[in-house]
């Protein structure tokens, strides 16, 4: 497995991870989206989908894999200052250590992860 590969797993995993911190600590409430658990499963399920259709792209270094590799790594590096933005609102969820440290590793690996989409774009250039 190409290091570019497994660190997009990893983010991967560890956005997985915070969805399911996010359903203890009922996140859709703190974004005012009505529909409880079931919208917010149901948004899951399609950001998943969406998710690991950009990773297939990446691992099979599709043309699109470029540009999929930015999006998953754009995507969970705003968990982090979303987060640290309703703990300055006043939001008390989300404050365990493992929580933390997922919303933490989430930025971290995206950063990582960027970088080595960047160093990695000539592989994408001649895909289909």
């Amino acid at each position: 497995m190409r290091l570019l590969d497994g660190v997009t797993a990893l983010n991967l995993s560890l956005v997985m991870a915070h969805q399911a911190d996010a359903a203890y600590w009922k996140e859709w409430e703190m974004f005012g989206i009505p529909g409880g658990i079931q919208a917010f499963t149901l948004f899951n399920l399609g950001a998943f989908a969406l998710l690991l259709w950009c990773f297939v792209a990446v691992v099979n270094r599709k043309r699109f894999g470029l540009r999929a590799s930015f999006i998953i790594a754009a995507l969970s590096g705003v968990v982090l200052p979303i987060h640290a933005a309703f703990a300055l609102a006043g939001f008390t969820q989300f404050h365990l250590p493992v929580s933390i440290a997922i919303i933490v590793g989430t930025f971290v690996v995206s950063i990582w992860q960027a970088s080595l989409t960047w160093r990695a774009r000539s592989e994408f250039a001649d895909a289909t």
